[in-house]
Parts: structure tokens; sequence; C-alpha cells
């Protein structure tokens, strides 16, 4: 009875979940995921490509895995653990990943949250995705960023102002020469974030850097 009660509700369609993910299995069936990858730095793109724009650009990452769009039952949990104060299940947003398409990394690292933000939530899905990628694949989590000044939510600002708004948010206080590291966040849209991410990592001398994000909000 107590677990008829207590039961996660699905974030997609409000029923009942079968397991702990609050996500129910008809949904999890439905999330959608990306058809065309640049060949060079594995960025979604709407049509094939061998190289793509960030690649030209420079984004910073050697690779990025980008699993599911951003919409649906997935966009509706991540809002509701991140701003709703939603608790359960958040813990097992690893399930959803498909991480056996992963190399082996000497390091598994977050994007991290100001230490105002981390207080104030109560779940950090970036943080479990990262701990969860690192039993599975048996490589080591570890804390390498540290987001040393609070940001504006990127979400509230334009395209352009984004780089800006984290430009210099990040550091990293180590010498991580000859290292492969893996760089996990939650959702990515225009990249400025993880780019940031990645310039700091690459400036403290990381051999490769890559990136997985469990959703894109961009393709």
């Amino acid at each position: 009875m107590l677990r008829e009660i207590f039961a996660p509700v699905c974030a997609g369609c409000g029923g009942a979940c079968e397991g702990r993910l609050p996500v129910c299995s008809d949904c999890q069936k439905g999330l959608s995921g990306y058809g065309h990858f640049c060949e060079n730095c594995g960025f979604p793109l709407k049509v094939h490509a061998k190289v793509c724009g960030q690649c030209l650009s420079g984004a910073g990452w050697d690779r990025i895995y980008i699993d599911y769009k951003y919409t649906g039952a997935l966009r509706n949990l991540l809002v509701q653990i991140k701003f709703g104060y939603r608790i359960a299940g958040a813990g097992k947003l690893g399930e959803l990943v498909r991480a056996d398409f992963l190399q082996k990394y000497d390091i598994i690292t977050d994007v991290p949250s100001h230490f105002t933000r981390r207080f104030r939530r109560l779940a950090h899905p970036a943080h479990s995705l990262a701990e969860f990628i690192a039993a599975k694949t048996s490589g080591r989590y570890e804390k390498v960023l540290v987001r040393n000044r609070k940001t504006e939510y990127q979400y509230k600002l334009r395209r352009r102002m984004r780089a800006l708004n984290v430009k210099g948010a990040f550091l990293c206080d180590r010498d991580l020469s000859g290292l492969k590291i893996l760089l996990v966040d939650d959702i990515i849209t225009t990249g400025a974030t993880v780019k940031e991410c990645c310039r700091v990592l690459k400036k403290a001398n990381a051999e490769r850097v890559d990136v997985y994000v469990l959703s894109g909000g961009h393709v």
C-alpha cells in the first residue's frame, strides 16, 4: 500500500511509474534522440556532415555526446528537479544514459553549480549523472572545476550574451597534463557553459576533453 501511495508520478503523463525513475516506461520509449551527427566532433545536426560549425568555431571539446532532445517527459523532469524541488528519482537519471559508447577516461567530472544554487536545490542532475557514468564505466569521479562566481541563468539571456555570462566563471587549480577528461552536464543549448568549462580544462593542460550531455535543446 505504501508503495502505491509514494510511487513516483511520471513527469511526462502524470501516471504511475513502474520503477524509481519518475518517467514511466511508455514515456521513456517516447524520448527523442538524434539522427545526424558531425563525423568530426559528434555534435548533433539536422543533416549529416564531416565537420560542423562547432568544429570550425573551436568549440573546445574533442568529442561531444548528446543522448536526447530536450523535449517531452525529459524536459518536464529536468525542470521539476532543478526548479520544482523534485527529489524523487533524481539520483536515478543515470539509468537513461547510454554509456556503452563512451571511452575510458582518467577523470569524469561535472559542470559545477555555484554554492548558492547547490544550497537551494535539493538535487543536482549533472553531479548525479557524472557519478553514475563513473560507476558504469569503472571510471573515477572527481570534482575538478569550481564555479567562482554566481552567474545569471543562461535560459534568461539572449544567445550573444550567454558566453559573456559564463566567461571567467570557472576555475581549475590543478595540473591535468596527460589526462583524458569527460565533462558531464544535464542540458546544452548554445553550448556556452560547456565551452567555457572545456577552455579552462584545456588551459589546465588536459590531453583530451570530451563532453556528455543528457539532453540538447538546440537542434
